[in-house]
């Protein structure tokens, strides 16, 4: 479905990913875990473009692009077959949850404003929202305010969700309801890609997880084998000590 290969990204001297290779089949629920720094979000940020490549390939069904070179009709093609969320949300503050929902499918997507609508209301229900479509960001509590972020990023029914570490702002309750929305589409059968620290998550919801440090990948595996048995030491050595 999506592969990426030999991504390179540098911010400055500073080399951010070293020559990543990733492979996403439909319906996987792949986590990305690591310590801080590892690259983790700056690999997610140049699958969707928001960052450019300094080299790679991204081969999206059988289409091939090249990553640095891409043009921007080519990261709009890209963009409109995802969805992106943020790990502060990222609404608008002047809009309803409804109208944060809807902007892109009228604006970006041409969609008539009624669909729209209809969308964006099912949509919140489907994230738990039911009856919050004129409230306004902040009059909702973070995890509300990420529901929301959600159901905007589905609304246009993506083939791929990215999740940059979508829960690092709320407190374990708000985490919690966050996460069991994730479960959810998971359970549906959405193609995700999560950058996470949720270990409870990457072992019980992925089926597959990718252990990053310094830029390279130093693990990728399914899931299940990932927890139980480990191929490298460093991955032992970040599992140790942690509650999953």
């Amino acid at each position: 479905m999506l592969e990426v290969r030999g991504l390179f990204k540098s911010f400055g001297q500073s080399e951010i990913l070293r020559g990543i290779d990733l492979t996403v089949e439909k319906g996987d629920v792949i986590a990305i875990i690591g310590p801080s720094g590892s690259g983790k979000t700056t690999l997610l940020r140049c699958m969707n473009y928001l960052e450019r490549a300094d080299a790679g390939q991204m081969v999206f069904d059988d289409v091939t692009y090249d990553m640095k070179l891409v043009t921007k009709k080519e990261i709009l093609d890209i963009r409109r077959r995802t969805g992106f969320v943020f790990q502060n949300y990222n609404l608008f503050a002047n809009k309803t949850a409804l109208k944060n929902i809807t902007e892109g499918l009228t604006t970006a997507r041409k969609i008539p404003a009624e669909e729209a609508r209809e969308t964006g209301l099912r949509m919140l229900e489907k994230v738990g929202l039911a009856g919050y479509e004129d409230y306004y960001p902040a009059s909702l509590s973070g995890g509300q305010q990420q529901r929301v972020a959600i159901a905007r990023a589905i609304a246009p029914d993506p083939e791929v969700i990215y999740f940059d570490e979508p829960t690092s702002a709320l407190d374990p309750e708000l985490t919690k309801e966050v996460l069991e929305v994730m479960r959810a589409l998971a359970a549906e059968g959405s193609t995700m890609v999560v950058v996470t620290h949720e270990m409870a998550f990457a072992k019980n919801v992925a089926n597959k997880v990718i252990f990053m440090e310094g830029g390279r990948i130093v693990e990728a595996a399914d899931a299940e084998t990932f927890f139980a048995a480990p191929a490298q030491d460093r991955s032992r050595e970040f599992l140790h000590g942690l509650d999953y």
